[in-house]
């Protein structure tokens, strides 16, 4: 390895490892799967780490996974010049491929290549085919590209030709005892470099090389009859593209005269998938390993059943073993009372006498074998995903199907795969068409063998960010420490040392992200249709992205709450704001209209993104158990659990699941809550106040924007994760000490949350870079107003508080104060207020004067803060009768 990438990789495997230096290795290092200080690797060269305990872990590590970053960039890294100008091109190959590259030089050129569209670059190693055709690999940051990894040149077509190694001319190809053809070029030039191996590359998988093996024949025919030809091993990928053009490239081949044969690194391309350049960083090209692969193309290729239970009982000697072939899982089973008879029938014929042993029982075996269908389809256990949150697991296979039919993907629990009764009924359940009619006893043999080593993947049920392991997954696009990924063939994503998915198949985003577009234009629209409004609601759907960070440091974020007449334009600024995060047609839920457990699933689906809820009809009487209360999130303040639920499991466990996004409350009402409520909210009013043709037109224009057009901003916000979070600590303690010192504000908690959305605004600035000084002035001024009118907020009575007073006391002041009818039934009116609220809304009612909803009434008047609640229970009246009263104490004017 070379000193650049060395130097980088070792202070990380010894931060993450504890790797210790002993001579020519490292040893000691953690293994992050048994626990144990058995991990090594070479110390020159550490491009896979494995763990010593063969047997009980045999974890391994390839660096280039589990550090990608160090692997990217390679023209930043070597730039080129006047005295090196392949200098990225021969970095990567001999550094981040690990070729020699004496016999390469001078047959690859470093190139440039510019996506026409996106305006995205890369180097490129570049190499040429005989046939004109030209093939290069993008090298810097190739995930930005999608799939398009690799190019070839716009014109002419490498059908039927091959990339040969430039050491090797066709005469010696044609001396060699086995020429390979594999798909990649860099599969090729592993091959000859770690196995010696006379290779060549068909540039894809479809590709049969008929134009190479004519010059090949040429040759050989040259040298007239009986000159010796080569043996074709077709040597491709892991996959199911790759299995079925073997067969079909075999089959080709044979027919025309060639002696062939395959090679898999798995019996038919299953397994994970590791090319012939991984396996040579790895050193597993040795002798002994390539006569394991040619056997496994054996097995792949074998042309019929019998043949390939042949091949399986000859190396394992089995009397009975599973198998599959042709997409059908099938079942072998050898009479050695049959073979036997078999062979000592054989010691009786004069031709067969000479024999060994061992060569007449595989004869006699051929003959003893019978072959049942016991599936019309084959599964293979992927791997093993456990959800630790709820100690809930599943195992997720794949089920092929003869033909063309599409493979299907599904989880099966582990009850389901322990009884053939159970797996049938799940088989066909997930998979149309499919019939297991093995017994129990041969499934088990089956998993027996497909779930010793299995890979586990962490489930998780929430859309977003996952703290423990630092990555968003946002359905089908991952992020993490600033890297964008995309699920694998499995579904899963790989994050390097973590292997995640998201455990529904609900996908709450949708978004198109393109690595090198971010159109911001939205922003002036934002600010011309809304003014500062729209930009603090904006900062807040921002900061949400970072709201698990942010708790986990200042222990609370607080609630924004959007209020405003209907018609002042909230469902399409809120719409809209969605539309950035992926999320289209959509605003919000109404918690009054759902049940306990939908509103609990509502808060726990999502991380580090907002939950909005809405307010509905609040005129109908809902019952008490579907009635939802404001202050049921408080705990979600502080991250805590909002509804906890018990685990079905016999026992004393519950469910608590922390809350993990953010609260938007939007209503044309402020919230009617306690005063521990209200100190966690953050409010806006929006009214129609400077309306103009301008500002109808910027919302139009943001009501018209396409989700596609505006939802990859959500992944350009979170690659920056790093500089967002620096970005916003130093803007919190700034605003927070500011913020302080404002007129009239006492309340911490107040302080502390408007510092948090301040510091939000001041961080997005980061990524919406269009927001001039004077606007963002103009924001922070906002914010100023926002904090300095919830200290007023929180100081005073709520409005339906205030007007119960005031025909308090003017009910009261009609009455005279030796009435028998009283308001006030207290004996002392001078320290205690005692009101019977039935008598006072009847009072009401024969005076005409309206009240609140008296249901709502009742929780609003525990909260008064001029007259402060007391109490509610019978007292003697001045009436001399117990009467039922809700009591308060006296206002200090009134006393």
């Amino acid at each position: 390895m070379h000193a650049d990438l060395l130097n980088e990789v070792l202070p990380r495997l010894k931060r993450d490892f504890s790797f210790e230096p002993k001579g020519t290795y490292l040893r000691k290092g953690r293994c992050p799967d048994c626990k144990k200080r058995e991990m090594y690797a070479r110390a020159e060269a550490p491009w896979v780490l494995r763990c010593g305990r063969l047997d009980r872990c045999g974890t391994e590590i390839e660096i280039k996974t589990r550090y990608p970053d160090i692997f990217e960039d390679w023209s930043k890294r070597y730039p080129r010049s006047e005295r090196a100008p392949h200098a990225a091109a021969d970095a990567y190959l001999a550094h981040g491929r690990g070729f020699d590259l004496q016999k390469l030089r001078g047959h690859y050129t470093e190139e440039y290549y510019k996506d026409s569209k996106t305006g995205m670059g890369s180097a490129t190693v570049r190499f040429q085919l005989a046939c004109g055709v030209w093939w290069e690999r993008l090298i810097d940051q190739p995930q930005r590209f999608g799939k398009m990894k690799a190019r070839f040149s716009y014109e002419g077509t490498y059908a039927g030709h091959v990339w040969t190694l430039p050491h090797l001319s066709l005469e010696q190809y044609a001396d060699a005892a086995q020429i390979w053809f594999a798909e990649g070029i860099f599969d090729t030039i592993g091959l000859n470099q770690g196995a010696g191996l006379a290779a060549a590359s068909t540039m894809s998988s479809n590709n049969y090389p008929a134009e190479f093996l004519k010059q090949i024949h040429a040759i050989i025919a040259a040298r007239g009859p009986g000159a010796r030809r080569p043996k074709l091993i077709f040597a491709y990928d892991v996959g199911r593209a790759g299995v079925e053009f073997t067969r079909d490239f075999v089959e080709r081949a044979r027919g025309d005269g060639w002696e062939c044969g395959a090679a898999q690194v798995r019996p038919d391309g299953e397994g994970h998938k590791r090319d012939w350049n991984d396996l040579f960083i790895r050193k597993e090209l040795t002798p002994e390993k390539i006569e394991e692969y040619l056997w496994n193309g054996d097995v792949t290729i074998a042309a019929t059943a019998p043949e390939k239970a042949f091949l399986l009982y000859s190396r394992d000697r089995y009397a009975t073993f599973p198998f599959t072939f042709r997409s059908k899982q099938l079942w072998a089973e050898y009479s050695l009372a049959r073979i036997e008879e078999r062979v000592m029938e054989m010691g009786e014929d004069k031709a067969l006498k000479e024999l060994t042993y061992e060569a007449k029982w595989d004869m006699a075996a051929r003959d003893a074998c019978e072959i049942h269908e016991i599936a019309n389809c084959t599964f293979h256990a992927l791997y093993w995903q456990h959800d630790e949150a709820i100690d809930d697991s599943a195992y997720y296979f794949r089920v092929d199907f003869p033909g063309k039919q599409k493979s299907i993907k599904s989880t099966f629990t582990g009850a389901s795969i322990a009884a053939g009764a159970e797996f049938k009924k799940r088989l066909i359940s997930i998979a149309p068409g499919a019939i297991w009619t093995g017994s129990t006893g041969q499934l088990d043999r089956i998993m027996q063998r497909q779930l010793v080593g299995i890979k586990t993947v962490e489930a998780i049920q929430f859309t977003g960010y996952s703290i423990d392991h630092g990555a968003y997954v946002l359905g089908d696009i991952g992020v993490k420490d600033g890297r964008v990924y995309q699920p694998n063939a499995e579904d899963y994503f790989d994050f390097g040392k973590t292997a995640l998915k998201l455990r529904s198949a609900e996908r709450v985003l949708a978004i198109n992200y393109d690595a090198e577009k971010l159109d911001l234009r939205w922003a002036g629209w934002v600010i011309t249709a809304y003014g500062p409004k729209g930009l603090v609601a904006l900062a807040f759907f921002f900061g949400s992205l970072f709201a698990e960070q942010i708790r986990r440091e200042q222990k609370s974020l607080a609630f924004l709450e959007m209020t405003g007449d209907p018609g002042t334009g909230k469902t399409t600024l809120l719409e809209f704001l969605w539309r950035l995060l992926g999320r289209d047609a959509y605003e919000g839920f109404d918690p009054a209209k759902a049940t306990a457990a939908a509103i609990a699933r509502n808060l726990g689906k999502v991380a580090n993104l907002p939950v909005v809820l809405l307010e509905g009809d609040r005129t109908q009487e809902v019952p008490h158990s579907r009635r939802f209360e404001w202050d049921e999130l408080k705990t979600a303040y502080n991250g805590r659990s909002v509804r906890a639920r018990g685990v079905a499991n016999g026992g004393m466990e519950t469910f608590e699941p922390p809350f993990r996004a953010s609260i938007v409350i939007a209503q044309n009402a402020p919230v009617e809550a306690s005063a521990a409520m209200h100190e966690r909210i953050m409010a806006i009013h929006f009214d129609k106040a400077g309306w103009s043709p301008q500002t109808k037109a910027a919302a139009e224009k943001l009501e018209a924007t396409a989700t596609d057009d505006v939802s990859g901003f959500i992944i350009h916000a979170l690659r920056r994760e790093a500089d967002v979070m620096k970005a916003y600590r130093a803007a919190f303690a700034q605003h927070e000490q500011r913020m302080a010192g404002l007129k009239d504000v006492r309340n911490g908690r107040l302080v502390k949350n408007h510092a948090q959305l301040a510091a939000m605004f001041d961080a997005m600035r980061l990524i919406v870079t269009n927001i001039n000084d004077r606007d963002a002035a103009a924001v922070q001024d906002f914010m100023d107003d926002m904090l300095v009118e919830r200290q007023r907020t929180i100081n005073k009575d709520h409005p339906d508080v205030i007007l119960f007073w005031e025909r308090f006391d003017w009910l009261n002041s009609q009455i005279a104060a030796d009435s028998d009818n009283p308001i006030n039934h207290s004996r002392d009116p001078d320290k205690m207020i005692a009101i019977n609220l039935v008598q006072f809304e009847q009072k009401c009612g024969d005076n005409r004067l309206s009240l609140p909803r008296m249901n709502d009434l009742k929780k609003l008047l525990k909260t008064s803060k001029e007259r402060k609640f007391a109490g509610s229970k019978p007292i003697n009246s001045r009436t001399g009768k117990s009467v039922f009263c809700w009591c308060f104490e006296p206002a200090p004017t009134h006393r």
